[in-house]
């Protein structure tokens, strides 16, 4: 099947000049700006006058209205993910992510029952309850803990193996892979970034068809999929699902539970209340993601012209939606910068997206995060955390590493 990919749109110099003199604030905001530990600030500083602004040097358009970017996330004929400009496309291939209307439903569709709240919790929670404690217990006592890489990366990446039923090998060298991708996701014009996620795409695949070949028929997950896909997706595309539904079960998971971590030592009396207790943490887990969207930026192109929030906006340009500051938008979120485990709409963050590209694993990695943190609990204690980085990121945020220490010392 072929398929039309919108060509970008060259702006005019004298028009990049008037739009910098109509967004003031927007065009002085570097990338480094948005994705640095003052992002926050300095989105909230954008939005009241330029809830969408444009950002020169991503020679595109930002939102930071919550509203707005639900507008513009939501199914609709003159937005478009198809543009041969996506970088999730340029790094991850040809998937579901990158496609719209029946070619996404046609894509998404053999994947979508396993993730549904009611399988997640029957198929799952036993399975994580164990890779929990596998990874854990040998933590116990130990003076210095890198939380990241000696449980967040090996247990995302087991976990994702476990998820779709594959031996994917060391640990390490998938998170790898993962961390390639996202690296290539940026608005740097760094050709280098995509010839690494090229060749790490090509191992990873390699990867993934052995492991099918050795699972053909003993994993439900592969099986089930296989038998709703009804022969009308490739063994390729197959294959590229896979590889975009693992980068949503490693690279979100492992941010999630560094942002988890941070926020609760930054918010003592929080930890204090859902110390031990999975249900409590759901919601701990939601407002980390709230605060520090682990995926923080999704990009969008004008398949026809378009206003949003009074802006005229031309067929081919490019618009982001900021998560972070949808996220921390005043007019949803009461005392937008606090962290509160009672927040009534935490649900309507963006930090899953929204519309039909909302994250399919969204279930699954909310009920996985709240079962890590309370088994970190019961396996670790009352841990301490000893040294963390701020949270960063322009498309993906997290803080670098967080250092944990164990009771016994």
């Amino acid at each position: 099947m072929t398929e039309e990919l919108l060509a970008a749109c060259d702006i005019a110099e004298d028009e990049n000049k008037n739009r910098q003199a109509r967004f003031e604030l927007g065009s002085v905001l570097s990338l480094a700006d948005i994705g640095g530990v003052d992002a926050p600030r300095c989105l909230a500083a954008l939005r009241p006058s330029e809830p969408v602004s444009w950002i020169a040097q991503m020679g595109g358009w930002l939102v930071t209205s919550h509203d707005a970017a639900r507008q513009l996330l939501a199914p609709r004929p003159d937005v478009t993910v198809q543009s041969q400009q996506n970088m999730v496309r340029a790094s991850l291939g040809r998937t579901m992510l990158a496609v719209d209307g029946h070619e996404h439903d046609r894509l998404r569709h053999p994947f979508e029952v396993p993730f549904r709240p009611r399988e997640v919790e029957s198929r799952f929670r036993q399975d994580i309850n164990d890779l929990c404690k596998e990874l854990l217990t040998p933590l116990r006592g130990m003076e210095r803990i890198d939380l990241d890489a000696q449980f967040g990366a090996p247990f995302a990446v087991q976990m994702a193996g476990r998820l779709v039923g594959l031996d994917l090998g060391e640990s390490r060298r998938i998170a790898g892979f993962y961390e390639v991708f996202a690296d290539a996701m940026q608005y740097d014009d760094n050709p280098a970034r995509l010839e690494r996620a090229n060749r790490a795409r090509a191992e990873l695949d390699e990867i993934l068809a052995a492991s099918i070949s050795r699972a053909r028929t003993v994993d439900s997950f592969l099986r089930e999929a296989r038998l709703r896909n009804n022969g009308e997706i490739s063994d390729e595309e197959f294959i590229a699902q896979l590889r975009v539904i693992m980068f949503g079960a490693i690279e979100t998971i492992r941010a999630t539970l560094l942002n988890t971590v941070l926020m609760l030592f930054e918010n003592p009396w929080a930890r204090a209340a859902v110390e031990g207790n999975s249900d409590e943490y759901v919601g701990a887990v939601a407002e980390a993601q709230r605060l520090i969207p682990p995926v923080a930026f999704v990009e969008r192109w004008v398949a026809r012209p378009l206003e949003i929030c009074g802006t005229r906006i031309g067929t081919g340009e490019f618009i982001g939606v900021s998560v972070v500051g949808a996220n921390r938008d005043p007019a949803v979120f009461d005392e937008p910068d606090v962290f509160r485990l009672d927040r009534p709409n935490a649900q309507r963050s963006l930090s899953f997206s929204f519309g039909e590209h909302h994250c399919l694993g969204f279930h699954l990695a909310r009920l996985q995060c709240a079962l890590a943190m309370a088994a970190m609990d019961q396996c670790l204690g009352s841990y301490e955390v000893v040294s963390s980085s701020d949270p960063v990121g322009f498309a993906f945020r997290r803080p670098e590493s967080i250092w944990l220490r164990s009771p016994a010392y």
